[in-house]
């Protein structure tokens, strides 16, 4: 992203860009905010965290009555007013809605002096003014891109540094391992003294057990963190069974909509036919697979290929079985994938509603897509999850945030082993310090301008 200037005076709409809106709201930050401002607006100049009644012209005709909150001081205390989120003037001008009113404000801005701001800006300027880091950037994005409340509440609970306070305590516990290597290869005659001392009766190295420890919550964050942001975008549910068992039925009754082409004709989902599903606070992705048969037909070949890989995708595989029929086969080669594959596995009689001989056992949940009977269904899947804590200070729940984890465990790794063999605690140091500048990265102690690019390239215009 190439960004012209961090001293300059940016300009953006913070409202977003609906047609008919009844108000929109125009952010200008920088260090001449208040005279660009000043020259189009006719009221009273606010002082510092006031608001102001007036009138944005051109020349002298009016564009548009409007109130402008000035931010124009430097807030002691606790972050509450939007120039101390930047750290740098901030003015918001509230108009009437309509894109053509905002578009002309924003067109006297630019006139005047001021700049389009950059996807991000805002947030990427009050980083640089060091009033938040990335994990905290990241929060704020995440916030406005929720897609449930589970997801709002966990990045919500991180606006006040809980997600910096775990880095930091990782940075802590690594600086107390470093040191205590760094001590050995320096001053190695006093090595063995200082070992006991740390090692207070325990068998094992003190520094393994640093490394093991830190291991052990690395691990743990990066398995949270892939669980909730799977949970976050939506988690993958492949319905599969024998053609006609009411799979598109089912489908439609969870997305409450005619998705799928329900017919008495064995075969006619061909396709692969994708929905969201939401239930109370989770997001699922429904695949509505191919019957599993033997065919001749060759489209339908195809659809049954896409079904198997559409199994070993998907996070849980719900096995749906006519009431009028027992499992074959076919059923038998769906649950060999399934546990070849440790996935979620769920089996469900449709068609409860007719009459059968067949005695289905107590691990078979019981429905009828047809009649919209699936309350047995959506309880289980909510029992699958209602154990994983989503308001854990563990979760860092973005591919960003992950991919630095994870290679923060390639070094935490790498390091231990070279602890275990003590003629290689040089290697080891090397290691360590590439963990402490991985770790770093997820706060943003860095400044590689790729890494802020990438961060902020994604954030919406205005914020």
């Amino acid at each position: 992203m190439n960004y012209q200037s961090y001293s300059d005076t940016i300009c953006a709409i913070s409202s977003g860009n609906n047609i008919n809106q009844p108000i929109s709201i125009i952010r200008i930050s920088g260090k001449n905010a208040q005279s660009i401002v000043s020259k189009i607006f006719s009221g009273k100049v606010g002082e510092n965290k006031t608001i102001t009644y007036g009138f944005i012209k051109e020349n002298s005709e009016i564009v548009d009555e409007v109130l402008v909150s000035w931010f124009l001081g430097e807030p002691q205390g606790d972050i509450t007013v939007y120039n101390n989120y930047v750290g740098e003037p901030l003015i918001e001008i509230n108009a009437h809605g309509g894109m053509i009113v905002t578009n002309k404000i924003l067109e006297l801005l630019i006139s005047n002096g001021a700049r389009l701001a950059e996807p991000g800006e805002f947030t990427r300027r009050a980083f640089l003014n060091g009033k938040l880091d990335l994990s905290k950037a990241d929060a704020i994005h995440n916030l406005i891109m929720s897609k449930t409340r589970l997801q709002a509440r966990n990045e919500a609970s991180k606006l006040k540094g809980s997600a910096s306070k775990v880095i930091k305590d990782l940075l802590k516990e690594l600086s107390l391992l470093i040191g205590s290597i760094e001590v050995g290869i320096d001053y190695p005659e006093y090595i063995d003294d200082y070992e006991e001392d740390l090692k207070a009766n325990s068998k094992e190295d003190i520094n393994l057990t640093r490394i093991n420890k830190l291991i052990a919550r690395l691990e743990k964050i990066v398995k949270s963190s892939e669980t909730a942001l799977n949970y976050f975008e939506g988690i993958k549910l492949a319905i599969v069974g024998k053609p006609n068992v009411g799979k598109s039925s089912l489908l439609n009754a969870m997305l409450k909509e005619d998705k799928a082409i329900v017919t008495n004709v064995a075969g006619t989902t061909r396709d692969i036919v994708e929905g969201i599903y939401y239930l109370d606070n989770f997001i699922f992705k429904i695949i509505d697979t191919a019957g599993i048969r033997k065919t001749r037909q060759k489209i339908e070949k195809i659809g049954i290929e896409r079904s198997y890989k559409a199994i070993l995708d998907a996070d849980i595989v719900l096995h749906l079985f006519d009431n009028l029929n027992s499992e074959d086969e076919f059923d038998l080669d769906i649950k060999k994938i399934v546990q070849e594959n440790n996935k979620n596995y769920i089996k469900v009689v449709n068609k409860s509603d007719l009459k059968s001989d067949i005695k289905w056992s107590d691990d078979f949940i019981k429905i009828s897509a047809k009649n919209n009977d699936i309350k047995n269904l959506e309880d289980h899947l909510l029992k699958i999850y209602s154990g994983f804590d989503f308001n854990s200070e563990d979760i860092f729940a973005t591919a960003r945030q992950i991919k630095l984890f994870k290679e923060s465990l390639e070094y935490a790794y790498a390091a231990r082993e070279e602890i275990k063999n003590q003629l290689t605690y040089i290697t080891a140091i090397v290691d360590l310090n590439n963990l402490f500048d991985t770790l770093q990265l997820i706060i943003g102690n860095s400044n590689r301008e790729d890494l802020l690019d990438e961060m902020f390239k994604n954030f919406c215009l205005g914020k």
